[in-house]
């Protein structure tokens, strides 16, 4: 399993464009074969974060080279973050209450 953690803080006035690109990033995400899951927390000091689930590492690489997905990344740095941080990892251990089967 691949993890990836996205922190990141969104440009006031481009909120609304990442609200569209987020949904619109969310749905192809899911259609990649070997996807897990995401989830996205925001924190009151006006952080994100988005955790995201890949059951392997080929799902992993067809997300980041998807090209859309690489498209969102570029705007993203271009002008709609303030900051951002990206950490991506291979799972070695998980552990689950109540037992979850992948």
């Amino acid at each position: 399993m691949i993890i990836a953690v996205f922190r990141s803080r969104v440009a006031k006035e481009h909120g609304g464009e990442f609200e569209r690109r987020y949904a619109e990033m969310s749905a192809l995400v899911e259609a990649i074969p070997g996807y897990g899951s995401h989830e996205r927390f925001s924190s009151p000091n006006g952080e994100d974060v988005l955790i995201v689930e890949f059951l392997t590492r080929e799902a992993f690489d067809a997300w980041d080279k998807h090209p859309e997905h690489k498209k969102a990344k570029m705007l993203g740095k271009d002008y709609i973050f303030e900051s951002y941080g990206v950490k991506v990892g291979e799972v070695f251990e998980r552990h689950t209450k109540p037992e979850v089967k992948l």
